[in-house]
C-alpha cells in the first residue's frame, strides 16, 4: 500500500492539466483510434463473438492507492445481476438510465461498453448461469447442471436452496477463492445473495477459507431495493482501507420473480413499475459513487444471467402435461426421478439401460396424446445426443465428472412451449419462463454494460456470459 502522500489526489488529478493529463490524454486517444479500428473489422466481418473483446483498456494496479477526499481507496469492481432481465426490457420510457447507458448517452464522465446481448449457458436458468459467470465454466464442467437436479453421488435432491457443501464442493472455483487466496486475503470479497456465495464450508477440512467470500449474507426474496443499496454501500463506507472489499457482487431477483408470474408485456404497467424501480436502483448506485468521489476508480457491471420467454397458458397447445401422457404410476417403475422446469424436463431412470426404448415411447405418447402438430414442438433426447454447440454435455469414452447428475432422457420444448406437471404448474394465464437453448431461442438473450475506467467507449459484439470470470480477474489486478 502507498502512503497517503504517495497516493492519487482524485481532485487533484481534476484541476490540474500537466503532463500526467496530456499522457492521459494521448493514451486515451490511443485507446478510441484503437477501439474503433478493431469495431470496423469485427462489423466487416460479420461473426458472433463467443468472448468479451472491447479493445485496449487501462490496466488495474493494486499497488495504487487513490484519494477521494477523505478516505484512501483501491479501485472498486462491483457486479450487479438482474435476474432475467433481457435487453429487450430497456426501454427509453421506463428504464431511463439503463437506457443512457445502453446508448452511451450518459452524463457521466467515464466510459461505457454495451453489449449488444450477453449469450447464457444452457441450460437459461439462474443457479447454472450465475455460477458459469463467477466460475468462468459451462454449466457441466461446473456441476450446478440445473436449477433442480438429482446428485447420484450423494444421493439427494439440488434445489435452489440446498446449501451442502458436498454438491457445491466442484472442480471449479469461483472468483472469489481464486482472488483472495492469490491475494493472501488482501483482497477481500463482498457477495449479497449471489446465487451459491452463501454456502457454508466450515466442517469441510479440505476445503479453504477462501471458498467461502470474506463478506456473505444469505438469500432473500424479499428484500427491499433500498436495503440492499444500503448493504452496498455498507461495504463502500467501512473505514479501514483493509477491511473494505474491492469486489462486492449482488444479485436482484425481482424481474425474474415478476417474468415468471405474469410473462413479460411492456404495455404492463405492474411490469413497468417494476423494470423502473430497478432502473432507479442502478441510477442511484452510481450516484452514490459519484457522491463518494468514486466513480472515477470504480468499474461497475450491470448483467443479467438470461432473459424470459412467454408461453399463453390459455392456449392448450403451448403446454404439454406429463401426466396427460402417462397417468397413475405407470412409469413408476422405470423412473427414479423427474424434475421440470419450464421448457425442459429431465428423466433419471432406475436403469439407465432402458433409455433407448423409454425415450422411443415418450415420442409415441406424445404423438398419441397431443398429435403430430404440437408434439413436432417437443424434442426428446438423450443426454449424449445434445449436439456439440450446446457445450452441455457430449458423450464419449471417457468419465465425465458430473455424469451422475445429468438425467439419462430429456424432453426440450420450442420457443413459447413448456412441458409441465399437473400438480401446482398449470394454471390460466400467461406466464414467463426460461431454460431454452439461446441458439433456438433469442428471447434467452442477457444483458451486460460495463461502466469505468478499465472499458473503453462503445458497441461490442455477443459474448458468452463465461467472459465475466475474466472480466473480473482483469478488473482486480491480483492475477
Amino acid at each position: 500500500m502507498l502512503p497517503l502522500e504517495q497516493g492519487i489526489d482524485l481532485e487533484k488529478n481534476d484541476r490540474n492539466h500537466g503532463s500526467a493529463s496530456a499522457l492521459t490524454a494521448w493514451l486515451q486517444w490511443r485507446k478510441i483510434v484503437l477501439y474503433g479500428m478493431i469495431a470496423i473489422i469485427l462489423l466487416s466481418c460479420g461473426k458472433r463473438s463467443t468472448r468479451y473483446d472491447a479493445g485496449p483498456r487501462e490496466i488495474v494496479n493494486r499497488s495504487n492507492t487513490y484519494f477521494n477526499g477523505t478516505h484512501e481507496f483501491k479501485t472498486l469492481t462491483i457486479l450487479i445481476s438482474i435476474d432475467g432481465f433481457p435487453p429487450r426490457l430497456i426501454d427509453e420510457n421506463y428504464t431511463s438510465f439503463l437506457y443512457s447507458l445502453r446508448n452511451l448517452q450518459s452524463s457521466y464522465d467515464i466510459n461505457i461498453t454495451t453489449a449488444q446481448y450477453m449469450i447464457p449457458s444452457f441450460p437459461t436458468q439462474t443457479f447454472p448461469n450465475h455460477w458459469s459467470m463467477v466460475t468462468g465454466k459451462y454449466p457441466i464442467e461446473h456441476g450446478i447442471i440445473s436449477n433442480i437436479f438429482w446428485d447420484n453421488a450423494t444421493k439427494s435432491e439440488f434445489q435452489p436452496n440446498n446449501l451442502d457443501p458436498r454438491i457445491w464442493s466442484n472442480a471449479a472455483d469461483p472468483i472469489w477463492q481464486l482472488l483472495q487466496t492469490q491475494s493472501q486475503n488482501e483482497y477481500k470479497v463482498a457477495t449479497h445473495m449471489w446465487p451459491g456465495s452463501d454456502v457454508v464450508y466450515n466442517d469441510c477440512e479440505e476445503m479453504p477459507r477462501e471458498r467461502m467470500p470474506f463478506y456473505f449474507d444469505k438469500f432473500n426474496q424479499w428484500e427491499p431495493l433500498d436495503e440492499k443499496l444500503s448493504q452496498i454501500f455498507q461495504y463502500v463506507d467501512m473505514p479501514r482501507l483493509t477491511d473494505r472489499p474491492e469486489l462486492i457482487l449482488s444479485y436482484i431477483p425481482n424481474v425474474d420473480w415478476y417474468g415468471h408470474n405474469f410473462g413479460y408485456d411492456l404495455r404492463d404497467r405492474r411490469l413497468q413499475e417494476v423494470i423502473g424501480e430497478v432502473d432507479g436502483f442502478c441510477h442511484e448506485l452510481i450516484e452514490g459513487l459519484q457522491r463518494r468521489n468514486l466513480l472515477a476508480l470504480s468499474n461497475v457491471m450491470f448483467v443479467s444471467d438470461h432473459g424470459m420467454s412467454n408461453v399463453d397458458m390459455n392456449n392448450a397447445g403451448n403446454v404439454v402435461i406429463w401426466e396427460r401422457l402417462f397417468p397413475g404410476d405407470a412409469m413408476s417403475k422405470f423412473v427414479a426421478h423427474i424434475y421440470n422446469e419450464g421448457p425442459m424436463m429431465m428423466i433419471y431412470l432406475e436403469d439407465p439401460r432402458d433409455k433407448r426404448w423409454i425415450r422411443d415411447l415418450i415420442q409415441l405418447k406424445l404423438r398419441q396424446v397431443y398429435g403430430d402438430e404440437i408434439s413436432s414442438k417437443f424434442h426428446v433426447i438423450l443426454r449424449e445426443d445434445f449436439e456439440p454447440d450446446w457445450k452441455y454435455f457430449r458423450y464419449d469414452d471417457k468419465p465425465h465428472t458430473y455424469d451422475g447428475r445429468v438425467g439419462d432422457i430429456w424432453v426440450l420444448a420450442d420457443a413459447h412451449y413448456a412441458i409441465l406437471k399437473e400438480t401446482g404448474d398449470v394454471r390460466a394465464g400467461v406466464m414467463g419462463t426460461h431454460g431454452y437453448n439461446f441458439a433456438n431461442c433469442s428471447d434467452m438473450a442477457s444483458m451486460f454494460i460495463g461502466m469505468g475506467p478499465m472499458f473503453s467507449k462503445g458497441v461490442i459484439p455477443p459474448f458468452e456470459n463465461t467472459e465475466i470470470y475474466k472480466l473480473l480477474i482483469e478488473a482486480s489486478g491480483v492475477v
